[in-house]
């Protein structure tokens, strides 16, 4: 039985490729991912893959920060992460640098600095 399917999955790659599909479900709907890319007048056709992958790219973007910002409550002792939770994840962690200026406008990069430097002067015990 396993050599029949396996014949009639590699005679019909779309068939193989609607059943990856099917196994993947992401949280944020393909179909508007597409639409949003699209928006870009540099972008042409969009595959079937592509929207599913940048779905699941986000998935994964939102759980880090989200963990992240979790440990910014936790060790400032708050139990819920709100905006300003957030905002604080961004600014001090390298990994979110891209986001400084969408969160905090054109006082990211002074924040950044001051941010850097009151990190260094805690681990460097000189506060």
């Amino acid at each position: 039985m396993n050599s029949s399917n396996s014949n009639i999955n590699s005679s019909n790659p779309e068939l193989e490729e609607e059943e990856v599909f099917q196994r993947i479900q992401t949280h944020f709907p393909p179909a508007k991912i597409k639409k949003i890319m699209q928006t870009d007048e540099d972008i042409g056709k969009v595959s079937q893959a592509t929207p599913v992958i940048a779905g699941r790219a986000l998935e994964l973007f939102v759980s880090m920060l989200v963990s992240q910002a979790g440990q910014t409550a936790r060790s400032t002792g708050n139990k819920r992460i709100s905006a300003d939770t957030l905002r604080e994840t961004i600014m001090h962690s390298e990994k979110f640098d891209f986001l400084r200026e969408a969160v905090c406008g054109d006082d990211a990069d002074a924040d950044a600095v001051d941010a850097v430097a009151d990190a260094s002067a805690s681990a460097d015990g000189s506060e």
